[in-house]
């Protein structure tokens, strides 16, 4: 198990990377649109219309490292009063929950592509870019987010079949105080 952990946080550190170099693509896009406006009277155009692209693709592409790495925001007031076996209660709860959501959102992603496709709809720009096109990569973002859901549910489910409520909590728990405030390695969360 802890081997199909380490696939699941290694895509989803490829997918982290991915968004950096987008946002940062973005980023310097945006600032030679800046700099060409204001000095130069001109314009690359479509700027904001790709920086809006990317944004949408960059957060369906980082939500399963957030995932990964605890780092959604959790209410978690009465969360370490009760006992481990019910958080892991919670846990599996929670993450069943989320991965019919997501399922939800990526299955009505794909409709939304599909019909982006068929009646081959393009942006209401200049650009007129086929939609089809940040759709898929912003649909396959959710694929991928929906994938970690799940191999992180069937890792905590795993873990609690075999009795080892410990591991269970460290795939899926809510992060106590000491695990927000250490940075952030590349170890795996049963390590």
């Amino acid at each position: 198990m802890k081997t199909f952990l380490r696939v699941i946080e290694f895509f989803s550190r490829i997918c982290a990377w991915v968004c950096g170099f987008l946002l940062l693509a973005a980023t310097v896009m945006i600032g030679v649109e800046v700099i060409l406006r204001r000095f130069f009277a001109m314009t690359i155009g479509g700027a904001d219309e790709l920086s809006s692209y990317v944004l949408a693709i960059i957060c369906s592409w980082s939500l399963g490292y957030c995932l990964y790495h605890k780092s959604h925001i959790r209410i978690d007031v009465l969360y370490y009063y009760l006992p481990l076996a019910i958080r892991n209660i919670l846990d599996t709860l929670a993450l069943t929950l989320f991965l019919a959501y997501i399922g939800m959102v990526t299955y009505f992603s794909w409709d939304l592509l599909h019909t982006s496709i068929i009646r081959q709809s393009t942006a209401n720009t200049p650009l007129q870019t086929p939609m089809w096109i940040p759709q898929s990569i912003w649909f396959v973002g959710l694929v991928g987010f929906t994938l970690i859901i799940a191999g992180m549910l069937i890792a905590l489910i795993y873990y609690q079949l075999k009795g080892d409520l410990r591991s269970a909590e460290n795939v899926a728990g809510s992060p106590n105080v000491l695990e927000e405030i250490k940075p952030l390695d590349t170890t795996t969360p049963e390590s």
